[in-house]
């Protein structure tokens, strides 16, 4: 008996954690700016510096970037923005993942509060969400085939799994200069930059991922005794190095924008209208592909007695992956809108679940508008949201499927037309459908001597089905094959047995005794 062994790389999901944490700061005006009016706005951005996984738990080291823009109480309109950082560290608590495993943290901004004390002293407080998300690869060690054995009879079964082929984070810098418009005003302070990376197309190469996006970059600065707004769209092309790959593969990548910076230039008037640009992306990639592969789950000779060991392994099985796309908009009217310097958007999902042969996504687009009122033409901010719903087509699927989706958001554009906002984007969902199935596999096949004797059995059996039979449970109670079951019964449906139905099993010996 030849046994021929394969190995199988299966990812499992060890766990999956989501927590809050609530970040305090304060804000004091150094002696060069002037003290407070009133405050505009506060905005900021997490950044995760670090993380580390050890027994049970996530460790994360991160950093809240806080901007405050203030009107001033100059007899003149002036704005100021003040900035400050503060860090943080968090434990994401996950049963049972250990420093051998793989993981992924994401952080969002829930909300910012803030409080005025006094005329030069600011009071903060954000509200961040962190996700901790925990992979193994496993590699397991099972039977593909047996050859030469004496009438050996085996029962296989088929499995769908991602190969994990590679993993690379890569930063892309990303550089661009560019001025405003000639009917815009110099730039006396830049109040707010937001830059919002996505990905535009990608292919694969022999040894590299070639990553084609955009980062949407808009600023709102104070000049000419106004706030101004600029919106740019910066195309950029990244390679991810991923070493020996398949074309047929597919890639799932993350970007997210980890530092950026600026610098004001003059033109040739001398006015200061040029921004330098310096953007550092995140790009992580994944490469896999979409296997199916026969296990041998059972095994039995119709005239040797063999032993078998089984062993019980978990898989994550990958159905289907489904990227959709949902355009997502709003008309908001009867607001005020004078002029809109900038809107943010953040996707954020509410529920997935499998519904009449559908996947149902459901989530909330929301946004941070920053405007200028008409009438008492005082600048401020609203929050919004826009509900979106998707139903993807997955026909035939289990019950117990596990859905799992990566939302981010694409692109976002607007119009302000008589004082009536349109606002249309874009969401990405990814969308993985999964079944964890535990399965009985055979790790070791020996065959013995010992041969089966069936001597006293009578010449036919006639055997009544019971519930959940299957024709190679009856096979191997009686030492023949299933198709000779099919042969002897002229059975046209062999996956189909009714209870009640009754088989003929014919004795035939293999062996001289």
């Amino acid at each position: 008996m030849e046994i021929v062994k394969d190995i199988l790389k299966v990812e499992e999901q060890k766990g999956y954690e989501e927590i809050e944490s609530l970040i305090e700061t304060e804000i004091y005006l150094n002696q060069t700016k002037p003290d407070i009016e009133n405050i505009l706005w506060a905005d900021g951005k997490v950044e995760i510096l670090s993380t580390k996984i050890i027994k049970d738990k996530i460790l994360v080291n991160g950093l809240v970037k806080f901007k405050v823009v203030y009107k001033s109480n100059e007899e003149e309109l002036n704005i100021y923005a003040l900035e400050t950082n503060s860090d943080f560290r968090e434990e994401i608590e996950i049963e049972g993942i250990n420093e051998e495993m793989s993981g992924e943290v994401k952080s969002s901004l829930e909300y910012i509060e803030y409080e005025l004390n006094g005329e030069r002293k600011v009071s903060l407080k954000a509200l961040i969400n962190l996700w901790g998300k925990v992979e193994q690869t496993n590699l397991v060690e099972i039977i593909k085939e047996v050859k030469e054995g004496a009438n050996l009879q085996l029962l296989k079964e088929k499995i769908k799994y991602n190969d994990v082929l590679g993993r690379e984070e890569s930063y892309a810098l990303i550089k661009e200069a560019f001025e405003v418009g000639e009917n815009m005003p110099p730039i006396e302070e830049v109040l707010k930059v937001d830059m919002h990376p996505y990905e535009k197309e990608f292919s694969i190469s022999a040894d590299r991922v070639i990553v084609s996006g955009v980062v949407e970059c808009s600023l709102i600065y104070f000049g000419g005794n106004k706030l101004n707004s600029i919106k740019k769209e910066i195309p950029f092309t990244h390679f991810l190095e991923m070493g020996e790959i398949e074309k047929d593969c597919k890639c799932q990548l993350n970007m997210e924008v980890v530092d950026g910076e600026y610098e004001l230039r003059e033109d040739l008037e001398g006015q200061l209208k040029i921004i330098d640009l310096e953007v550092k992306v995140k790009i992580v990639g994944k490469l896999y592909e979409q296997r199916e592969k026969e296990v041998i789950i059972d095994s039995y000779s119709t005239s040797n007695k063999i032993n078998l060991q089984t062993e019980e392994i978990s898989i994550m099985e990958n159905i289907k992956d489904i990227v959709d796309r949902e355009n997502v908009s709003k008309e908001l009217k009867g607001k005020g809108f004078k002029e809109i310097y900038a809107i943010e958007g953040n996707p954020s999902l509410i529920d997935n679940q499998y519904v009449e042969d559908k996947i149902l996504v459901e989530g909330v687009l929301s946004l941070n508008i920053y405007y200028l009122q008409d009438g008492n033409l005082e600048i401020t901010t609203l929050k919004e949201e826009i509900p979106f719903k998707s139903y993807i087509n997955a026909d035939e699927l289990d019950r117990d499927i596990l859905i799992d989706v990566e939302t981010s958001l694409e692109e976002l554009d607007y119009t302000l037309n008589d004082n009536v906002l349109v606002i249309n984007g874009t969401v990405k969902n990814h969308v993985f459908i999964n079944r964890e199935r535990k399965i009985n596999i055979i790790s070791e096949i020996e065959e013995t001597e010992e041969l089966v004797d069936k001597r006293n059995r009578p010449s036919i059996t006639i055997y009544m089905v019971q519930k959940d039979d299957i024709l190679w449970d009856i096979a191997k109670r009686y030492n023949t094959t299933v198709e000779e079951i099919i042969l002897s019964n002229n059975i046209t449906s062999p996956s189909t047995l009714m209870p009640g139905e009754k088989i003929i099993i014919e004795k035939k010996i293999d062996v001289d005794f």
